[in-house]
């Protein structure tokens, strides 16, 4: 499991490798989460999958997720008024051999 702040400081993601997917918390002003509203399910990134690392975009409105069990990259847009995460797409093909992904 890793967990990935936005860079605005509004949100806090969680990798969740047995269950394949992405729980999702709003990071309140007394710096408190509080998990969404979707019983900690924000996004899939598939059976199998072992998510392990993410990455958000600058802008904190992309989060991509790396899954070790399929060899893909999951691309998310985060929704900036609640921290909902939308399936963009999944870049296929990447080696066997792939452990982490880096950002800035």
């Amino acid at each position: 499991m890793q967990c990935l702040l936005t860079k605005n400081g509004k949100f806090a993601y969680t990798t969740n490798t047995g269950s394949g997917n992405v729980s999702g918390y709003k990071i309140g002003n007394d710096g408190s989460l509080t998990l969404f509203n979707d019983g900690g399910n924000t996004a899939m990134t598939g059976a199998g999958s072992s998510p392990l690392d993410m990455a958000v975009s600058n802008n904190s409105q992309y989060l991509y997720v790396v899954s070790k069990g399929t060899n893909t990259i999951s691309v998310f847009r985060i929704d900036n008024g609640h921290g909902g995460l939308t399936a963009v797409e999944t870049i296929n093909g990447l080696p066997a051999s792939v452990v982490g992904l880096a950002g800035n």
